[in-house]
């Protein structure tokens, strides 16, 4: 397993002022392999180029976002160059619409930005690091979405038998 330091990372966003921010941040913690696309096509070019171990792309909401088409491009792509690479979503959005779409999209990891470079490592660390097995379903190209395993059910409908949560509502006061 490498270490952060020997780590090298794609940052995807077409927003450079942001790609400038996360790369100094990655560099205060000591990652200095970073390098930028701004869209699909440059993500592809970039896998020949700098050999990347890790994505990091920046989402910016649930519908028509770029950071998640370009998710679904290397997830679902047959010729994808790397379908199974760790991917860092990085987002502003903190609601569980976008992070759910970020998810669904084949992300390994969300990070809520602006983040410090300490938190950025450790997302990606655990990306590089996750042994969660990888999925290629029709619906679905990506790490597998379940994190925890319920210890009272073992069964092969586990996620029939999980029971929903319930929500309370709050009166105002």
């Amino acid at each position: 397993m490498k270490s952060p330091d020997a780590l090298r990372v794609l940052i995807c966003s077409a927003n450079a002022g942001l790609c400038q921010l996360i790369r100094t941040s990655l560099r205060g913690v000591q990652m200095r392999d970073i390098h930028f696309a701004d869209n699909p096509r440059a993500v592809i070019a970039a896998f020949t180029v700098a050999q990347p171990d890790v994505l990091l792309v920046h989402v910016e909401g649930p519908e028509n976002d770029a950071g998640l088409s370009t998710i679904r491009f290397i997830r679902r792509w047959e010729k994808s160059p790397n379908r199974r690479i760790p991917i860092v979503a990085a987002s502003q959005c903190r609601d569980l619409p976008t992070i759910s779409a970020a998810i669904n999209a084949g992300t390994n990891e969300y990070a809520v930005t602006p983040a410090s470079g300490d938190m950025l490592q450790k997302k990606i660390m655990a990306a590089v690091q996750s042994d969660r097995p990888f999925i290629e379903h029709p619906s679905y190209v990506g790490p597998c979405r379940r994190r925890r395993q319920l210890e009272s059910y073992a069964g092969p409908e586990r996620r029939i038998a999980a029971s929903p949560i319930a929500v309370v509502p709050v009166a105002a006061e």
